[in-house]
């Protein structure tokens, strides 16, 4: 045997618990458990997790509103409505997009971008008018407050 003397061997040190995440992968349980369903923490989280992720990514599309852009759905599509809401996206100096935000009468709102649409009609037009339009006609009745009405023709460019 050795001259020097050994000290016994102490028992190894009882593994550390994170108070949320339990045993983290911990061996085996060593008596009665007071965790209350601690262990599906992680679990819970991660639903959550994904939820969220998945909210994210489909929500917008549907909560979004519907952009009336194209020269069918301009001409198609009836208006009746004030005139709320008025400006342009240049963030791409290309693409200048002129966006008109009507509000009908039964509250319900409708966008439009003339991208497409010569910038004539949207230049005469005001927040606080007044627009009546019929399906199949590009003729705008503009109700003015200090003016007679007004019929603007909405223009399309040749692509």
């Amino acid at each position: 045997m050795s001259e020097y003397p050994v000290s016994p061997r102490r028992p190894p040190r009882k593994k550390l618990k994170m108070p949320l995440f339990g045993g983290m992968g911990g061996s085996s349980n060593q008596g009665p458990s007071t965790d209350w369903g601690v262990k599906n923490f992680s679990t819970i989280i991660f639903v959550v997790g994904c939820l969220g992720l998945l909210a994210q990514i489909f929500l917008p599309d549907l909560w979004a509103e519907k952009m009336y852009d194209t020269q069918n759905e301009i001409s198609d599509i009836s208006i009746d409505g004030a005139l709320r809401k008025k400006y342009t996206d240049a963030s791409d100096p290309k693409e200048i997009h002129y966006i008109l935000i009507v509000r009908e009468k039964n509250g319900a709102r409708k966008k439009f971008d003339f991208f497409r649409v010569k910038p004539n009609f949207f230049d005469q037009v005001a927040v606080p008018q007044r627009l009546f339009k019929s399906s199949g006609s590009l003729d705008v009745r503009v109700t003015r407050f200090t003016k007679p009405d007004t019929t603007l023709k909405i223009e399309f460019l040749e692509d």
